[in-house]
C-alpha cells in the first residue's frame, strides 16, 4: 500500500492572478473604512507650513540693511521714538544770544523768530543741548545754533532750512556734527538735523566709520524735522564718520529716501 503524503501539483498562478489573490486578501484584513494616505502627503505638508513661516518672515521684517529701502515694503513694528522736550521761544533765544550770537560771522536783528527748537541728547547721557533754527527781522537768512556749545551756522537763502524737501528726496540734511574722544572715556558720536517730509514718521540711523558699522537706532520725527544721534564706546576717526538713514511711513513700511 502506497500512501502519498505530498499535495497533489498545483500548476504555477500568472502574475495577474497573484496580483488579483493578493488584493482581496489586503482589503480583507484592512479596517472598514480606513483609507491609508500615501506616505509622502505628511512630508509636503511640514514643507509647506515651513515655506509658509518663512514667508512671513521675510513679510513683516525689514530688508537687508545693505539693501536700499523700497517704499510699500512691510516691516516689523518697531517703538515709535519720544518727542524731543520742547523749548519755548524765550528759552530758545535766550540760549541763542548767549552762545551762539558771539560766533556768528552775522549778527541777526532782534527780535529773533524761532523757527523750530527741541532739546536733544548732550554730551553724555544726562545731559541736554538746545537744538534750534531762528531767524533775524529786518534781513534775510537764518541760523541754526546748538547751545551751550555754540555751534552753529548761518544761511542766507532760508528756504532750504524750511521749505519741504522733494518727494524724490524725502529727507533733506540740514546740520550736524562728529566727534570723538578718549577722555573720560572713548567714545565718538555723530548726530544730524533733518527737514522731513510730512508722510515721514518715524527715523532709524547707525553710524558707519571705515568698515565698522554699528546698530540701527531710532531717531526722533518732530513737527516737520528729524533728528538722528549714533554713539560708539570707541574711538572713530570724526572725518571717515557718517550716518545711514532709513525712513518709515505711519504703517511701518520703508519710504525711499534721497540723501545727498
Amino acid at each position: 500500500m502506497n500512501v502519498r503524503l505530498d499535495p497533489p501539483p498545483v500548476p504555477p498562478l500568472d502574475p495577474a492572478r497573484r496580483a488579483q489573490l493578493r488584493n482581496r486578501i489586503m482589503d480583507k484584513s484592512r479596517p472598514a473604512g480606513h483609507h491609508r494616505a500615501p506616505r509622502w502627503i505628511a512630508p509636503a505638508v511640514s514643507i509647506a507650513a515651513v515655506a509658509a513661516v518663512v514667508a512671513g518672515t521675510l513679510v513683516v521684517s525689514n530688508r537687508p540693511s545693505d539693501g536700499p529701502p523700497v517704499a510699500g515694503t512691510a516691516t516689523a513694528a518697531a517703538p515709535t521714538s519720544s518727542s524731543l522736550g520742547a523749548v519755548t521761544d524765550a528759552e530758545a533765544t535766550a540760549a541763542f544770544v548767549k552762545s551762539c550770537e558771539p560766533r556768528l560771522h552775522r549778527e541777526l536783528k532782534q527780535p529773533l523768530t524761532v523757527v523750530w527748537a527741541r532739546r536733544v541728547p548732550g554730551k553724555t547721557s544726562k545731559a541736554t543741548d538746545i537744538l534750534m533754527i531762528v531767524k533775524g527781522s529786518g534781513a534775510p537768512g537764518i541760523a541754526s545754533c546748538l547751545a551751550p556749545s555754540g555751534g552753529g551756522m548761518w544761511q542766507k537763502d532760508p528756504s532750504g532750512w524750511t521749505d519741504l524737501p522733494t518727494q524724490k528726496q524725502g529727507l533733506a540734511s540740514l546740520i550736524g556734527g562728529t566727534s570723538s574722544t578718549s577722555e573720560p572715556k572713548p567714545e565718538s558720536r555723530i548726530w544730524t538735523l533733518y527737514r522731513a517730509r510730512p508722510e515721514i514718521a518715524r527715523v532709524e540711523s547707525r553710524y558707519v566709520s571705515n568698515g565698522t558699522v554699528g546698530p540701527w537706532q531710532p531717531g526722533y520725527v518732530d513737527s516737520g524735522y528729524a533728528y538722528t544721534d549714533n554713539r560708539a564706546d570707541k574711538v572713530l576717526t570724526a572725518s571717515s564718520l557718517r550716518q545711514q538713514v532709513r525712513a518709515y511711513d505711519a504703517h511701518g513700511r520703508l519710504l525711499p529716501i534721497e540723501l545727498k
